[in-house]
């Protein structure tokens, strides 16, 4: 036994010394659903030949039954037995090993790696993602099944985005893997419509596959709201205005004042009338869409007085601690405090609160809280400062009464607290209250503080004599004030009577007074009347020389008739032909050489009254024509047959003050009491006769002719008067007039009256 054992050996070792592999299978990888070979050579080897996948024999047939896709390539004579699998799958993914059983030969272990490329990827939401603005999200793109796990890159709009997140999980077969890429990102508004790219690769797909999405911002409406204007006063009216842009579309508005919505405005405006809650209360616009609402609000600039926030409260201290009060105002534009105390301008504080430290009586009062809102208004409120502390007495040190009659002493407590007690001291008298005698004590509490009045039933001389001693009490301590009684004499019932009448006649006098004035003054109202001709009347009286003339110093006087003229007297008598107009019916009874302008009338007499002066009714006289004309008088004929020139520039030129015609009747009367020896001054032309007033239009000199013309020289003067009736005020005809009038005449005299 032995001995065959040993040959068989010897059999065995030579066999295998002659069959080896001269190809062997060697690691391979392979993408799923190609083929691959996975080859084996065997030489010097006839016996059977077997493949293993991961130690499982595939059979020792060459077309592998029961693995369809699996079969042996080459020749087996040639010692060919090479793996040949058709569409590998994943599952053909093993160590494979090819063995020569009857050789006992194995080759080297192979390993087949199948490759698995990814799948299209996927993006959550894709292919338009909607997104809310300002919304963090995470896009995410999952590649499932690949071996190896795929690589995932994200871009944006064709760029890469670095911060995407990625993972992989193996999945249950142990051999591929699912990928997964987040990319975070906030949308914005301008983000919508964006193109995010998700690629993925492996090395079974380097070309790598993509995805890509659109993505669609959504967004709650944008709103902004403004207000025309932005600054008004109270009782304006402003509008605001709210604008909105959404996606999706506006849904609806609502408005709202402090919270409280405004159910009269649903659109996207509001007009209305402000007051000074709206510088404090915001308006609010909401607007809404599908996804969201948005508010917005805003307040006015509404300019408006002072308003009182905290009214400031009273405050009653001792004396001696500390006080203070508090007032809150609000006011636009800002306001400015002031803290007063009445009768005051200093200010205390400009503060809300006013800050009184170890207070004194003194400092009790009214405080003034005052708020200025520059340009707008300014508004205040008082509060009262009570200081408790001892009493304070306010008495006159002296007062009056009338002997043996009622008389009283007062004295006033105005301190807080009020007094427990006041007493009056006087002698040896002590009175808090009630009657004594005389004497009675009367207490009246008041708002300003308590007043107690000692009454004296009658006053006696003592009572003058003595000093009374007002003393008052509370808990804080007294005072005291100390009055004298001083005896007031009564007036005589005489004296009372006669300052009444007195009285009386003084108001009597004063009313006359004024009544006088009134007069006076509607009087002088009534000098600027206009004059009309009919208020006019000039008399034209000849110089008689003849023997029926007994007083050679008789001299006419203008007397104005119309006092309420707005001319003085000398302008009456020297402006006489600029004033006067025409008059068609005065009559005359003699040839009138101003056709009835002037009543010619002759007068030889003359009426003064003490009172003024009025019209006269002279006596009648005869009128010469110029062939009638007596002779002239002595003191005419001692100038022979020369003109007589009477100058009297220096009695009119520069006289400041006119004399009145109750002087000049005063003169011409004591002219005619002079004896008749005495030549006497020309009646005509007496100083005192005529005009004493500075006038330029006076008459400054007069030519008397020596003889006379015929009456035809009146037609001239005639002619003249008209002329001078045509221009009213005119100096220039007047002058004319006057001149024309005068020459070839009997001497005459004008005389207006008014």
């Amino acid at each position: 036994m032995s001995s065959l054992y040993l040959i068989l050996c010897l059999v065995v070792t030579a066999a295998a010394q002659a069959a080896y592999f001269s190809q062997q299978p060697q690691d391979q990888v392979v993408v799923s659903g190609q083929s691959v070979t996975l080859p084996c050579v065997i030489v010097g080897y006839r016996g059977i030949v077997q493949w293993t996948k991961d130690g499982l024999a595939l059979g020792g047939e060459r077309d592998l039954p029961g693995w369809t896709r699996y079969s042996l390539m080459g020749d087996p004579l040639s010692g060919e037995h090479s793996l040949l699998i058709v569409s590998v799958e994943l599952a053909d993914d093993a160590v494979y090993e090819c063995q020569a059983t009857q050789a006992g030969l194995r080759s080297h272990r192979a390993k087949l790696t199948v490759l698995v490329p990814p799948p299209d990827p996927v993006v959550e939401g894709g292919p338009v993602v909607r997104l809310k603005a300002h919304t963090p999200h995470n896009l995410t793109c999952r590649a499932s099944g690949a071996k190896p796990a795929a690589e995932i890159t994200w871009y944006r709009d064709g760029e890469v985005m670095e911060t995407a997140i990625y993972s992989k999980t193996l999945l249950e077969d142990g051999k591929r893997e699912a990928a997964v890429s987040m990319l975070p990102i906030i949308p914005e508004d301008s983000d919508s419509g964006r193109t995010y790219t998700c690629r993925v690769l492996n090395p079974a797909a380097p070309a790598g596959r993509q995805t890509s999405v659109t993505i669609n911002v959504q967004h709650p409406p944008s709103v902004t709201l403004s207000v025309q204007p932005q600054t008004v006063t109270e009782g304006a009216k402003v509008l605001f205005i709210c604008s909105a842009s959404a996606n999706p579309e506006i849904t609806g508005y609502r408005w709202s004042k402090g919270g409280v919505p405004i159910s009269e405005a649903n659109g996207d405006s509001l007009e209305v009338t402000v007051d000074y809650s709206y510088f404090t209360d915001p308006v609010s616009c909401e607007v809404s869409n599908s996804v969201g609402s948005t508010n917005v609000s805003t307040l006015v600039d509404v300019q408006f007085g002072p308003r009182l926030l905290s009214e400031p409260k009273p405050v009653t201290v001792d004396i001696g601690m500390d006080a203070a009060f508090t007032c809150a105002w609000t006011g636009n534009p800002p306001l400015t405090l002031a803290w007063t105390k009445h009768g005051s301008s200093v200010v205390l504080s400009n503060g809300n609160t006013l800050q009184l430290q170890a207070v004194t009586q003194e400092d009790a009062g009214t405080y003034t809280c005052k708020a200025i809102v520059p340009r707008i208004g300014v508004a205040e409120r008082d509060v009262t400062l009570t200081v408790n502390g001892p009493p304070i007495i306010t008495a006159d040190a002296t007062q009056h009464a009338i002997k043996h009659s009622k008389g009283k002493l007062e004295c006033r407590v105005g301190s807080s607290p009020p007094p427990d007690k006041i007493v009056w001291t006087f002698g040896d008298m002590s009175l808090s209250s009630g009657s004594s005698g005389r004497y009675s004590v009367q207490t009246v509490a008041s708002s300003h503080g308590v007043l107690s009045t000692l009454v004296l039933a009658e006053t006696l001389a003592q009572d003058f004599q003595m000093r009374y001693n007002c003393t008052a009490w509370n808990r804080f301590g007294t005072g005291t004030a100390l009055v004298t009684l001083k005896e007031q004499e009564a007036l005589p019932m005489l004296l009372i009577v006669g300052g009444a009448v007195g009285g009386g006649c003084v108001l009597l006098i004063c009313v006359i007074t004024l009544v006088s004035l009134c007069c006076r003054h509607t009087g002088k109202g009534k000098r600027c009347t206009r004059l009309s001709k009919s208020d006019i009347r000039v008399q034209i009286v000849h110089s008689d020389h003849n023997a029926t003339r007994g007083n050679d110093d008789e001299e006419d006087v203008k007397e104005p008739m119309a006092p309420n003229s707005s001319e003085s007297p000398g302008t009456s008598r020297t402006e006489h032909s600029d004033l006067l107009e025409e008059e068609d019916d005065e009559r005359s009874d003699i040839k009138d050489p101003t056709n009835g302008y002037y009543n010619v009338r002759s007068h030889d007499e003359r009426h003064i009254r003490s009172s003024g002066f009025s019209e006269y009714v002279p006596n009648s006289r005869p009128v010469y024509t110029p062939s009638q004309l007596p002779s002239p008088s002595p003191v005419y004929g001692q100038q022979g047959t020369q003109p007589r020139v009477y100058d009297f520039s220096h009695r009119y030129a520069t006289t400041t003050v006119g004399r009145t015609s109750y002087e000049q009747q005063q003169t011409a009367q004591q002219q005619a009491a002079q004896p008749a020896s005495i030549y006497p001054t020309d009646p005509l032309y007496s100083g005192s006769a005529y005009l004493p007033a500075t006038y330029g239009r006076a008459f400054t000199s007069y030519v008397k002719p020596a003889s006379y013309e015929k009456v035809d020289a009146y037609d001239q003067s005639d002619q003249a008067s008209k002329v001078s009736s045509s221009s009213r005020f005119s100096y220039a005809s007047s002058q004319v007039s006057s001149q024309q009038s005068d020459y070839g005449r009997p001497s005459q005299r004008m005389q207006t009256h008014v």
